[in-house]
């Protein structure tokens, strides 16, 4: 999965969006530090945000009659309280990100170990597949897209009457 797709999923997961598959997903362990990396990402990234506001109050401030400037800050304090909020919620993942690194193997050790043994059983079949040139069904193909915590079942029938026609 490249980066920007899972910083997507990142910021999803801090507002809650993501399936619970897929926030497992980005809690594996060998997700944690890119988790991790990703959250410090969008902390700068609010962060710019909030400082790109401010300076564009100024430069309001400066070039704008007083009437319009009063209405452009409550717009402005509104957007700067909802990126603060987010923030808030980046702050919290980071924590829990830290906190299941500094557990290592202790934190929640036999779904993980359960989650990284069937991890690599599904990368193994699916390179056992590739290297002697078994045609994929579909549902080899949804097992294989569910390491990257997606669910690729949806429609399955249809699939499967497509591929066996």
């Amino acid at each position: 999965m490249d980066d920007s797709t899972f910083d997507r999923l990142v910021s999803e997961d801090v507002k809650n969006l993501l399936s619970p598959e897929k926030s497992d997903f980005l809690r594996l362990p060998s997700n944690q530090e890119r988790w991790k990396k990703s959250l410090f990402k969008l902390i700068n990234n609010l962060d710019e945000q909030i400082g790109d506001l401010t300076q564009d109050e100024v430069t309001v401030i400066e070039s704008l009659p007083s009437h319009m400037v009063t209405e452009y800050k409550i717009q402005n304090d509104e957007k700067k309280t909802k990126i603060s909020r987010f923030r808030f919620y980046v702050m919290q993942k980071i924590s829990e990100a830290e906190q299941l690194i500094s557990l290592g193997s202790e934190g929640g050790e036999e779904d993980i170990s359960l989650a990284q043994f069937l991890t690599n059983v599904i990368e193994e079949h699916e390179r056992l597949m590739i290297d002697n040139d078994f045609e994929a069904s579909p549902i080899d193909k949804a097992l294989w897209s569910s390491t990257s915590g997606e669910w690729g079942f949806i429609d399955m029938d249809r699939k499967l009457g497509q591929w066996n026609d």
